[in-house]
This record gives structure tokens, C-alpha cells and sequence, in this order.
């Protein structure tokens, strides 16, 4: 069962980069210039590895495990498909929200801002129905057996901003990103 806490530390990966979200859109309400390579950086990595690794290995192995072993679980499992297709959605709408702030101006940011608080509380609330939902029925149905499959797909997953790889391929937007957000978050300088 390797892939339940390969599962959660994504989510809590996850969790760090949507509370990241949060944190710069305060700055920016208070005042701070926009770092927009900083959100690209941000929306980037969910790109890279939500919607590329964690959904489709979900999708493709842990719920059709679960759905074979628990047929009960059917519209459970159909409900995190849907919402996985959803957050693609809204995750483009958040995309396309940040380009039209970038480029278009200060008038963008409003739509911009509503969109990261909408994506990061449907994507908040999916981790939580899952881990509340799926993966402890996982755990209770599943066998060593459809477990082998499930780990090994997991364990190929290689988180480019928190995983073994981040020193070459996101180190210099965790470095931004820490020297942006202010104290606690970071090492930023708080802005009043």
C-alpha cells in the first residue's frame, strides 16, 4: 500500500502550491507588483504533474481496482472521475484568467483572483473526499496482489517541485517563491 502515502504526500505537495496561490494573491491585494513568471511557474508545475501523473494514475489504476474488488463504490468513483475532468477545466479558466490579467491589465486581476479561490477549494475539497472516501476503501478491499500494480505505477511518479528532481527542473521557482511569500510563509519581506 506504498501508493496511499505516495497519494497523500501529493496531496499534501499539492496543498503547499494551492496555499502558495492564496498567499501571493494576498500580497497582491496589498499592494505588491505581480510576479506573473511566479504564477506561470505555480500553474506550470500543477500542469506538470496533477493533471499529467496524479489524476491519470488514479484514474487508470487505483479507481478501477476499488470499482472491481467494491462495486458499490461505482458513482463514488464516477463522481472523482467527473471532478478530476472538472479541475482540468477550471485549472484552464485559471490559465486563461492569469494571461488576460498579464496582458490586459489590472482591470484582469479581479477574475484572475476569483478564479485561483475557486480552483483551490475544488481542488482542497476533491483531496479531502478522496483520503475521507476512496482510500480507505482501497485499503479495505483491495489485495496484495491489485496493490503490486497500484504501487508500481505510483512509485514511477517524480514530483518535479518536491521530488529527488526539483534541484534542476523547478529549483529556481521554490527559490522565488520562497524569497517572495513573507515571514512565516517565506523569507519575502512583509508588506503592510
Amino acid at each position: 500500500m506504498r501508493a496511499i502515502q505516495i497519494i497523500k504526500s501529493e496531496h499534501l505537495n499539492l496543498g503547499a502550491v494551492l496555499y502558495s496561490l492564496e498567499k501571493l494573491l494576498e500580497e497582491i491585494d496589498r499592494g505588491k507588483q505581480p510576479e506573473f513568471a511566479v504564477f506561470h511557474g505555480l500553474l506550470t508545475y500543477i500542469d506538470r504533474f496533477l493533471d499529467r501523473y496524479h489524476h491519470p494514475k488514479e484514474n487508470e489504476y487505483l479507481f478501477p481496482a476499488v470499482l472491481e474488488r467494491a462495486p458499490e463504490t461505482e458513482s463514488l468513483i464516477r463522481q472523482l472521475g467527473q471532478q478530476h475532468t472538472e479541475g482540468e477545466i477550471l485549472f484552464v479558466a485559471m490559465l486563461k484568467a492569469l494571461s488576460a490579467w498579464e496582458f490586459s491589465g489590472e482591470a484582469e486581476y479581479p477574475a484572475f483572483r476569483q478564479a485561483v479561490l475557486h480552483y483551490t477549494e475544488f481542488e482542497r475539497e476533491h483531496a479531502r473526499l478522496e483520503e475521507r472516501e476512496i482510500l480507505p476503501r482501497a485499503e479495505a478491499v483491495l489485495l496484495a496482489e491489485d496493490w503490486q500494480a497500484i504501487d508500481a505505477a505510483f512509485g514511477e511518479n517524480e514530483d518535479p517541485m518536491f521530488g529527488g528532481k526539483w534541484k534542476t527542473e523547478f529549483s529556481s521557482l521554490f527559490e522565488k517563491l520562497v524569497n517572495t511569500l513573507p515571514a512565516p510563509y517565506g523569507l519575502g519581506e512583509v508588506w503592510k
